[in-house]
């Protein structure tokens, strides 16, 4: 019995010692020593978890949280992909289009799988087409276009699929190359009535790299590579997905060794990113592209903002480069024009409304805004010159520039207000037009230009604060809708400079920066990552180890 018990001490001491080893005291997973050296594990953070699960659409109706949307290319693909503002392939091979643009035929790529074995074929993608007007519900049409004008999808044979729309749109193949919501599921995921299967709330179901492992430690989601997948194999075995809501914690977690790196604008505030940048241990890069629009939202229902002056007005007063030097430490540029003009349809020459701070007071004065008794505030007709600024809250970043542009409009005599609220009541609050001024980014890619665009129509309504911009417009929804159905290139880019330069000269938005998307990431570890071309996307392939 004894020596029984003086075996089982010995496993027991022996046990401990390896697991100490291991740990390192770091009271989480330590992704610098893993008990396997041939797996190439790296561990990164977000402020959320994945509690809504993997499936490839989210709405605000039906989800807590679709920030996890950003990690769906890990796990999805789509049948085309988005590269350098071209329209690649993904798990179609190729496509063609009919001349008349309401068919458009995919030949899919042979022999991929699903990381749960699933087949991918012709009818797998005509599942997930069917379903995708009847997932989306209400917010059909409100990340893309193509469910809008979606009729049927017809299989060919195994590996071809045809896919008819109601009316023709000139934005179907960007559509397609959205990983939410066109990323294929596999076909177990989805019930019998078509509805998601409880399945994707634990598991990931696509032909992408990577596929979830599921939860462990209360706080840390691990993920590892997809042994289905038909692509090149990535660099990364395995990576985790630390919860780390406070920013300044996370970029405590990256420099005492508990994370490898900080992906997005929204985790990292630009003094925290600017340090990085200063520290030789560690890489910090930001993204090529223009990722989104930051700008000034007007509802121009509500006094004083339905007075054009009023807008031109607070156009002047908001010092754009002085922003983006101070506040964003020249990572982000000054934006002149809502939409980038490296975008499809969208590079068009307008006069840029400059920084000019007496131009705006006179602006006032001629609209009857005055300060009469001498507080620093103007007025009408009785009334003060004021609003207020609804914002998202949980971004540092965001809430110092609501405070810039408070300042900068008090300069002219506006009082304004600030109030923050988180997304969801944010987006309800919009919707139902309750507010004077809105801070908001455009989509940003590969939304942009096509989903900020149609969304300007309010007819059905799908976000306020884009159609107060065309709302001023005569027959304004059936120039947004006529556009969506346009074949001619020519015609299109009229379309455009109609629309662009008409939301220019109402002064409808105050473009205020291009955003960029930011990464900072443990050089001891990670050798570099490269931006895939949908930047605020995390491209855990992307990443290269040492």
């Amino acid at each position: 019995m004894w020596k029984r018990l003086f075996k089982i001490a010995v496993a027991v001491f022996l046990f401990l010692t390896l697991a100490v080893g291991c740990w390192q005291g770091t009271g989480a997973i330590n992704s610098k020593s893993n008990q396997d050296k041939d797996v190439n594990e790296i561990t990164l953070c977000e402020s959320w978890g994945f509690e809504d699960g993997f499936p490839t659409v989210f709405t605000p109706g039906q989800n807590s949280n679709y920030q996890a949307a950003y990690y769906l290319a890990n796990f999805y693909e789509t049948l085309v992909n988005y590269q350098e503002g071209k329209i690649v392939p993904g798990l179609a091979e190729s496509w063609s289009v009919s001349d008349n643009g309401l068919v458009y035929t995919f030949t899919l790529k042979k022999g991929v799988k699903f990381s749960d074995g699933a087949d991918f074929n012709a009818a797998v993608v005509k599942k997930n087409l069917e379903m995708l007007p009847i997932l989306l519900g209400d917010y059909k049409g409100s990340y893309e276009n193509f469910s809008i004008f979606f009729k049927e999808a017809k299989i060919v044979d195994e590996h071809i699929v045809e896919v008819h729309l109601t009316s023709p749109y000139y934005g179907t193949l960007q559509d397609f190359a959205k990983p939410m919501p066109m990323g294929i599921m596999s076909p177990n995921a989805f019930n019998e009535d078509g509805t998601l299967s409880d399945k994707l709330l634990t598991q990931s179901m696509g032909t992408g790299p990577y596929m979830s492992e599921g939860q462990s430690g209360g706080n840390i989601y691990t993920f590892v590579r997809n042994p289905n997948y038909w692509g090149e194999k990535p660099y990364v075995d395995k990576f985790n997905v630390k919860v780390i809501p406070d920013n300044e914690a996370k970029a405590l977690a990256l420099r005492n060794g508990e994370i490898d790196m900080i992906f997005g604008s929204a985790k990292i505030s630009y003094d925290g990113f600017k340090e990085f940048l200063e520290d030789r241990r560690y890489g910090a890069k930001t993204s090529d592209e223009n990722v989104k629009t930051r700008f000034l939202g007007f509802n121009l229902e509500k006094e004083p903002f339905n007075d054009k002056k009023v807008r031109l007005a607070v156009s002047h007063v908001i010092d754009k480069q002085s922003i983006c030097t101070s506040l964003f430490y020249g990572i982000e540029t000054k934006a002149d024009n809502l939409l980038s003009k490296s975008l499809p349809y969208c590079n068009i020459e307008l006069e840029p409304y400059e920084h000019d701070v007496e131009k705006a007071k006179q602006l006032l004065e001629t609209s009857g805004w005055t300060d009469s008794d001498g507080d620093g505030i103007r007025e009408k007709a009785g009334k003060k010159l004021g609003g207020e600024i609804l914002y998202q809250t949980g971004n540092s970043v965001d809430h110092d520039l609501v405070l810039t542009l408070v300042s900068s409009l008090k300069e002219i005599g506006m009082e304004i207000k600030v109030t923050g609220l988180d997304l969801l009541a944010w987006y309800a609050e919009i919707q139902e037009g309750n507010y004077t001024m809105a801070y908001v980014k455009t989509y940003g890619l590969p939304f942009d230009p096509y989903t900020t665009i149609a969304n300007m129509n309010s007819d059905p309504l799908m976000d306020n604060s884009l159609a107060q911009g065309f709302a001023h417009v005569k027959d304004g929804n059936s120039i947004i809708k006529g556009l969506a159905s346009l074949v001619d290139e020519s015609e299109i880019q009229d379309k455009y400079d109609f629309i662009l330069k008409e939301l220019h000269s109402n002064v409808s938005f105050v473009p205020i920066s291009y955003m960029k998307e930011l990464v900072v990431f443990d050089t001891e570890k990670i050798a570099d990552y490269q931006f895939n071309d949908q930047p605020p996307n995390v491209d855990v392939a992307g990443i290269k180890l040492k």
